[in-house]
């Protein structure tokens, strides 16, 4: 009893989306300004609004920023274009600079994962335009606070009574790691997920006390909103219509009915109807979708393939996968979620037969009724978005976890219910959910954006080398030992690189394994710092250690094995020729690593 009083008296109206907003600036702080999900069209698409005054048309020009998302309903870029309007960001195209080396959609590599390189990833360069970004990414970060704060509204509606039942909600959506990287991104997701759950709220408000002028106004506002912020807007359009019909089912109260579904029509005409008209005009469709797919690519994929082939990246993506949909955390996180969620599964099925078998009061009844609506209404929802998704996913590549956090709410209360009918302490859930989440920046973002470390002075361990391409310099290296080495090895490479003049053009580094024949059986090109640093930004005459992993691959045959360092001048220019300290020059620099032997 001193535990539930205790936690009633917690202020969660504003603690969860306050620690939320806290961690979500860790996030802010360790992923720089590009590197979410489509984050680079979604800047294209605000910036062509500010520019421009007005909405970009979706064509088979591929060459603009803004990408695919010029069919995206545009509340979220209006928005965002004011904001970036407010400051000076002249110098754009001085901070947008691609990655040649970057490897996208795949968690396996160690390195260029970076879709953009960064003269000052940290701390983070608070000017011009990067400032700008950084500024939308806090409004945007400041969506999922609230996102948050109505998951908590949402618990306290659905189980008035048990304030661990709202902490346990909100935590499940403010420590998801994927949740709080995508907040903290420029996204016009974090504004339909607010949107969402501030839908999905007062819909459980709707269900609970019947229809309200004032409050069927809000929820009317809300739905055109979301309808213009993203398309999944319409998923919550139409789960608003089978809740309000089956309220008017049960209450007869046909009057409220059609006050609501008139208050709705209205709002969306007044507030949505014109971006939809004009899908009509420019397409000949109304949401401009299947137009994107025809410039953009369309796919055809079976329900069975589509399961077999990315529910795991679906699976995991809904939790942590960071970047380019290129960094992903230790699999033992993922198949923690994958316990939590299945004992949550089972809870919530023990949580439905006490609700419905274990006698209860009379004045409780009425509740117990109302929970188990509200029950069936949200996890129809997050079937609703669950197969929207699907029926996306096999006209085009979606499969990926951030396109349910519209239903995010839905998933926190069902898991929370689950969990909690099972009586499984709610500390032991949130204390280590917030822990990981707090450590995940660190462990797993930041090491893939920051540049190579300075080194005041070279190792007793290094090989001293002195070797120059142009005016780069190799002062030492570290490398294993002569032995022997199986297909699947992983070979540990460290090289401490030094600017001696300051260069207009970058040098592309490749590292190949070679065989006894001279075959390149491997090979790695990248800049310093697995992408992350072009030389020209080091400083001058200053030792920086470079760390790489290259691996055996499984066609390597038997016999002598070497590492060949090559530098180019980017990106169409000559190889360069290594300057030994006595004078000669090779094509190449070889070191030795020892034999291949057999498996």
């Amino acid at each position: 009893m001193q535990r539930r009083v205790a936690l009633d008296k917690l202020p969660l109206n504003w603690l969860m989306p306050a620690l939320f907003f806290l961690v979500g600036l860790v996030y802010l702080y360790a992923a720089p300004n590009f590197e979410a999900s489509d984050t680079v069209q979604h800047v294209g698409m605000i910036k062509w609004i500010a520019d421009r005054g007005g909405l970009p048309v979706q064509s088979g020009g591929h060459d603009e920023l803004y990408g695919q998302e010029a069919s995206q309903p545009p509340l979220y870029y209006l928005m965002m274009a004011a904001l970036w309007n407010a400051f000076d960001t002249s110098d754009f195209n001085e901070r947008y600079l691609p990655s040649p080396f970057t490897v996208i959609g795949d968690p396996s590599g160690r390195g260029n994962r970076n879709l953009v390189i960064y003269k000052q990833p940290y701390p983070p360069d608070l000017k011009g335009s990067s400032l700008a970004l950084y500024a939308i990414r806090l409004l945007s970060l400041g969506m999922g606070a609230v996102t948050v704060w109505a998951v908590c509204q949402s618990a306290r509606v659905l189980l008035p009574g048990d304030a661990g039942f709202a902490l346990l909600a909100g935590a499940l959506t403010a420590f998801n790691p994927q949740f709080l990287f995508i907040s903290a991104s420029v996204s016009n997701d974090t504004l339909v997920n607010m949107m969402a759950a501030l839908i999905t709220w007062r819909m459980l408000v709707m269900l609970r006390d019947g229809f309200d002028t004032r409050r069927d106004f809000a929820l009317a506002l809300l739905i055109a909103l979301a309808s213009l912020s993203k398309l999944s807007g319409l998923v919550l359009g139409a789960f608003a219509a089978l809740a309000a019909l089956w309220l008017l089912f049960r209450t007869g109260d046909r009057r409220g009915f059609l006050q609501f579904a008139g208050m709705t029509l209205f709002a969306w005409l007044i507030i949505a109807l014109w971006w939809y008209v004009r899908n009509l005009a420019l397409y000949a469709e109304l949401t401009g979708a299947s137009t994107m797919l025809d410039y953009f690519g369309r796919r055809s994929i079976s329900l069975g393939q589509l399961i077999a082939e990315e529910f795991e990246g679906l699976r995991v993506s809904y939790w942590a996968v960071f970047g380019a949909f290129n960094i992903v955390v230790d699999e033992l996180f993922y198949h923690l979620m994958d316990a939590l969620s299945a004992i949550g599964a089972l809870g919530l099925v023990v949580f439905l037969a006490k609700t419905v078998w274990v006698d209860s009061p009379q004045r409780h009844r009425e509740h117990r009724e109302y929970v188990l609506v509200a029950v069936a209404v949200l996890a129809l929802l997050l079937a609703l978005g669950g197969g929207a998704l699907i029926v996306w996913s096999l006209q085009t590549w979606a499969s990926t976890g951030r396109l349910l956090f519209p239903y995010i709410t839905s998933a926190s209360l069902l898991l929370a219910l689950g969990l909690g009918a099972l009586r499984i302490p709610k500390a032991l859930i949130i204390a280590p959910l917030f822990a990981f989440s707090l450590y995940a920046p660190f462990a797993y973002i930041i090491p893939n954006y920051d540049h190579p470390a300075a080194v005041e002075r070279l190792p007793v361990s290094a090989v001293r080398a002195d070797v120059v391409w142009g005016d780069l310099r190799l002062s030492a290296y570290e490398i294993p030992a002569l032995q022997a080495w199986r297909a699947g090895d992983e070979i540990p490479l460290a090289f401490y690189w030094r600017a001696e003049a300051q260069s207009p053009l970058a040098y592309a580094l490749t590292l190949s394994l070679v065989d006894e024949a001279g075959d390149v059986i491997s090979s790695i090109e990248t800049w310093p710092g697995w992408g992350t640093m072009p030389h020209p930004w080091m400083t001058l005459h200053t030792d920086y250690r470079d760390d790489y992993i290259i691996d055996v691959p499984a066609e390597a045959g038997e016999g002598e094995l070497a590492l060949e360092i090559r530098w180019t001048v980017f990106p169409d220019g000559p190889d360069l020729s290594a300057k030994m300290e006595t004078g000669e020059e090779l094509a190449a620099l070889s070191l030795a690593l020892g034999r291949v032997a057999e498996n």
